[in-house]
């Protein structure tokens, strides 16, 4: 008797310690994923404390309006799947700075498994951790897709309009915000500006 009772006790106890060291080694997987990213400058905008530009501001508020700067914890992401999983009449949760800079961490997936998206979720909440938003924004960014094998905000700045992103203005802004779901747009000139428009006064319908 003595021995089943002890037996039940080490088989409770792996059943307990089990998920611990599994969610463990996830979490130190996660620590490890961005560790490797910064040698290769992906995370080098993040350091970089200058005022967000007009673009990046106009991008920042059409991608994040509800969760922008946003804190919860331990983390956004967590938290927006929280309220997924517990309120039915929720709104589907959006997809966070961190979300955005975590994909541009461990790579785009043609078909996500469900393992890159936990490891996607804890990359993300270890990044909120490290960075603001502004930073967070700016990681994605840098190695985001405009069309036309242009990355990066400035570069697509440069190939559309001829001059960094710092110096656009409102309208060309919105046109690089709009490529960023619609690349094809740059052929389509009077749509890609009419698109632009339609943004801007969203945004602004969004403000008031």
């Amino acid at each position: 008797m003595r021995v089943v009772f002890i037996l039940l006790f080490f088989a409770l106890l792996l059943l307990v310690l089990a998920p611990v060291v599994v969610a463990i080694g996830a979490w130190n997987d996660a620590g490890d994923a961005i560790a490797r990213a910064a040698p290769s400058g992906v995370l080098t905008p993040a350091g970089e404390t200058k005022p967000l530009t007009l673009p990046e501001r106009i991008i920042a508020a059409d991608e994040f309006p509800e969760t922008w700067s946003r804190h919860a914890f331990p983390c956004r992401t967590l938290d927006l799947l929280w309220t997924d999983f517990t309120d039915p009449e929720a709104r589907p949760p959006a997809m966070p700075a961190s979300q955005r800079a975590a994909t541009t961490i461990l790579g785009e997936r043609r078909i996500a498994s469900a393992r890159w998206q936990m490891r996607r979720l804890l990359v993300a909440c270890q990044l909120e951790m490290r960075y603001g938003d502004a930073q967070l924004l700016r990681i994605w960014l840098a190695q985001a897709s405009f069309g036309q094998n242009v990355t990066g905000l400035d570069n697509a700045a440069r190939a559309n309009f001829a001059k960094p992103a710092a110096n656009l203005n409102m309208l060309e802004s919105a046109k690089l915000a709009v490529l960023l779901h619609s690349p094809g747009l740059r052929g389509q000139p009077e749509r890609w500006t009419t698109e632009a428009q339609s943004m801007l006064q969203r945004l602004n319908d969004r403000a008031h």
